[in-house]
């Protein structure tokens, strides 16, 4: 592609050596064709310039951040930005990893005139990153070093103006705490992983970015109508666009809609909830800002797992203080605040280094936020993550194995783990597989699948949308299979299922587009009750959106090669810097075999819990639809060549990593 052929992406991307205080333009295009963007590039990148064997607070390891050749477009619901970089949060492996997020950083660095940000090096006094129409500057940031998250937003738009789109670290990210996130705006964080810890550990406080280029568009009539059209599935036929504004909350709070994230294209039931001036119980302030994802359980859910009983204003301040001092929502909500109170419970703790141990208590949940920011007392190990305090600490080991599923992140879209997204057998199986082979939880597959099968079913919308026949005949058009989504099929028909949402994970990861919305397969509005517009299948949307703004002539095929590819080269990375195997992928299986314990399935006698020979069975079946050697759970030589990976095919031969094929001798 040359310079002036260049629709969708920008042609070029940043690389900052914070050591040698040096900046270079790269080109995009060697990585744009095959990995189309974001999480794509940022693992052919690891691939290309991260040496095996380091670690994450090694110079070496590198700070990704690359939105994709949608965003900062009118495609919809395209305004997300993929992170990545070995992960402080990994357990028992730091291995590369991503996470992502939305608001309108990502779009305003493709205005700046780049297609990614690569952040290698350290830089000896802490520093923040101004980007603008192509001018760079790394700059003093001593002034905003220990302030939250929330406050170094609002001291950079007043130095700079209030144009400027701001992502930063808090206290937690500075003192590198393994849940520490990386945070724009209110609420729009890369919360999984730790990144926090990697860019407070390059002493990198924040990156301000504004520009004003323009992201071209191959075909802009074809992109408008394509838009439009997807646009009327979501709101017509999707199941996001049924939220509904309360109104006490209108009244008292300030209530409304607003966009979480650029390009967003529905009033969903929480991403584009904002309040306005809520009372701060805690600092007697006026709080605003969004509250969703895992934030709307800070108040407390009665009669749930979640019980504690704060209230709205409460949990709202706790939510918001918890992002300034930049902690993972995740893992407090669904780890470690459980764990406290089982060690509570189990008579393990009543109090922690002099603090009773009280979830009723907001006081509580501010001081032991504090703690973990700071690394202070208890705090300290906390700040490692619920998964790796319990085994320091050696405190509450078993529960903490219930609650967090693998690889050091707590549960999620399971049938036990989070406990507040229902997952029945034996549609949990899906996801199983995706967690045996992923290096977090596997959300951008997960979801796909999980909303299809439950979402849009008789168990979510109980006749008023599309029935157990409509879903199977559409697994079968989708996955090759109708067990797939048959909820009496057990561990049939699930590897197939589970494979295609990884591949449409790491699409939707790689263009960017909203990982709720995207894949959109099912409808309330169509008579089969699968998703359609404008001439276009709801599973193909994402690749008509991409050829019109690219005008890239490739088959449909060809487009979900590159998610292919980009899975397995992942999985490439994990085998050389890691010697990844099967023998890895098995921890699972544990965690999937003790039974269900979250609203079994209407349909079956009772909870539900897995076969450990047929989970096995399951993980062969998709290790071989992968093309991957079914003994070690590695790709093999052949199928990395015909992803056009001949190079990485070559260094894993050289090491000794991996067979030729499927059926070569070991």
């Amino acid at each position: 592609m040359g310079m002036g052929e260049w629709f969708g992406w920008v042609g070029r991307f940043l690389w900052v050596d914070l050591s040698a205080g040096r900046v270079e333009e790269m080109d995009t295009a060697p990585y744009a064709g095959d990995y189309i963007g974001g999480r794509g590039i940022e693992a052919r990148l690891a691939w290309e310039k991260m040496p095996a064997g380091i670690g994450v607070f090694d110079e070496a390891n590198l700070l990704m951040f690359f939105p994709g050749p949608l965003t900062g477009t009118i495609a919809p619901f395209s305004g997300r930005t993929s992170v990545a970089s070995h992960a402080p949060q990994g357990y028992p492996h730091e291995w590369f990893s991503r996470a992502n997020f939305g608001a309108h950083w990502g779009a305003s660095l493709k205005y700046a005139g780049y297609d990614g940000l690569v952040i290698a090096g350290k830089a000896e006094r802490p520093v923040y990153l101004l980007i603008e129409d192509r001018r760079v500057e790394i700059r003093p940031a001593g002034h905003l070093w220990g302030q939250g998250i929330l406050t170094t937003q609002q001291m950079l738009q007043e130095e700079l103006g209030k144009s400027w789109r701001i992502l930063c670290i808090g206290p937690a990210g500075e003192n590198r705490s393994r849940i520490a996130v990386i945070q724009t705006e209110t609420e729009s964080a890369a919360g999984q992983g730790g990144f926090g810890a990697v860019m407070g550990d390059k002493r990198l406080k924040a990156i301000a970015v504004r520009g004003t280029g323009p992201v071209r568009v191959a075909r802009p009539e074809l992109l408008w109508e394509r838009t439009k059209a997807v646009l009327e599935e979501a709101r017509q036929g999707c199941r996001l666009a049924q939220g509904r504004l309360d109104p006490e909350r209108v009244q008292r709070y300030g209530l409304r809609y607003h966009a979480c994230t650029q390009q967003c294209g529905i009033e969903c039931g929480g991403g584009s909830y904002y309040y306005r001036n809520v009372p701060g119980p805690l600092s007697g302030r006026k709080l605003s800002g969004h509250m969703h994802c895992v934030a709307p359980i800070f108040p407390g859910l009665p009669g749930t797992f979640y019980d504690w009983k704060l209230g709205f204003e409460a949990g709202f301040e706790l939510a918001q203080l918890s992002n300034d001092y930049g902690i993972n929502h995740w893992d407090l909500v669904f780890g470690i605040l459980p764990l406290l109170r089982y060690w509570r419970d189990s008579g393990l703790r009543a109090e922690i280094d002099g603090l009773p141990i009280d979830l009723d208590d907001p006081r509580f949940w501010a001081e032991l936020f504090r703690r973990i920011a700071y690394r202070e007392g208890i705090g300290d190990a906390l700040a490692e993550g619920g998964w790796r305090a319990a085994q320091q600490l050696g405190l509450g080991v078993d529960f903490a194995d219930d609650v967090y599923q693998a690889w050091g992140y707590a549960g999620h879209m399971d049938a036990r783990g989070d406990r507040a997204n229902r997952v029945v057998f034996p549609f949990w199986i899906a996801p199983a597989l995706q967690w045996a082979i992923d290096t977090r939880d596997p959300m951008g597959g997960s979801h796909g699948y999980i909303t299809g099968a439950l979402g849009y079913s008789p168990l979510a919308h109980h006749g008023e949308g599309p029935t157990w026949e409509q879903l199977m005949a559409g697994a079968e058009k989708l996955y090759g299979t109708r067990l797939a989504l048959d909820p009496y099929s057990g561990y049939e028909g699930k590897a197939p299922a589970a494979r295609w949402h990884c591949i449409r994970g790491a699409l939707k990861d790689s263009l960017t587009v909203d990982d709720n919305v995207f894949p959109m397969l099912w409808s309330y509005r169509t008579p089969d009750g699968m998703a359609r517009a404008g001439g276009m299948e709801g599973y193909a949307f994402e690749y008509h959106l991409f050829t019109a703004t690219t005008g890239l002539e490739l088959s449909e095929e060809d487009f979900n090669r590159c998610g292919e590819r980009i899975v397995n080269l992942e999985r490439a990375l994990q085998v050389r810097d890691f010697a990844r195997s099967r023998q890895d992928d098995e921890v699972i299986i544990p965690h999937f075999t003790e039974q269900e314990d979250f609203l079994p399935s209407p349909y079956l006698e009772g909870p539900q819990r897995g076969d450990a020979e047929k989970l096995r069975a399951a993980l062969s079946e998709f290790y071989a639809l992968w093309g991957w050697d079914v003994e070690t759970g590695r790709p093999t030589a052949e199928t990395l060549r015909r992803l056009g990976m001949e190079d990485v095919a070559a260094d894993l031969l050289a090491r000794r990593l991996i067979r030729e094929s499927q059926h070569s001798p070991a």
